[in-house]
């Protein structure tokens, strides 16, 4: 099964998780990457809010060499962030396994989790779950906040998941 672990990272947390997954899997790493740096979190927020787009720096869309598209993406403000919506937008993913792994200072968020499962679906991809994960807090609001160690822990554990006979979800 080759696997592909495409994600978005603003503070390092997905980052975390992306290369601890890859690394549990033999996945193969790429990286969303904004071109704009996104440092003003009210202006990020308000992206997501909005569900804009982003313009990403040297984007790849192809996914034709992958079974299985893990999508990682922080969630802002019960969003996906605009470097996500512009991939979800635009990759073919007809045939292809996805998991989508939404990182968030919440807990799990239904409709958040059923629109990134329908941008999913449009784009031809087979959703095999969307896991929640309780990220960084970089908000600096009071709050519980993973740390690195944790997670690591969780990537490892999703690369576990993958590895598992595919006759379940995930």
């Amino acid at each position: 099964m080759q696997t592909l672990i495409v994600y978005y990272s603003r503070s390092g947390s997905t980052r975390t998780m992306a290369i601890a997954l890859a690394h549990g899997v033999g996945g193969t790493l790429r990286e969303l990457v904004d071109a704009n740096a996104r440092t003003n979190l009210l202006t990020a927020a308000m992206a997501a809010l909005f569900r804009r787009p982003a313009r990403l720096f040297n984007p790849d869309y192809d996914v034709s060499g992958y079974d299985t598209v893990v999508i990682m993406t922080p969630i802002w403000v019960g969003n996906p962030t605009p470097a996500a919506n512009t991939f979800l937008r635009t990759v073919n993913l007809t045939g292809k396994k996805v998991l989508i792994v939404a990182l968030g200072e919440s807990g799990e968020n239904l409709a958040t989790s059923s629109r990134l499962e329908q941008m999913a679906r449009a784009r031809g991809g087979q959703v095999l779950g969307v896991h929640h994960i309780h990220g960084l807090n970089s908000s600096g609001k009071a709050g519980p906040s993973a740390t690195a160690e944790e997670l690591q822990r969780v990537g490892e554990h999703l690369a576990d998941l993958l590895r598992e006979p595919q006759d379940h979800e995930v």
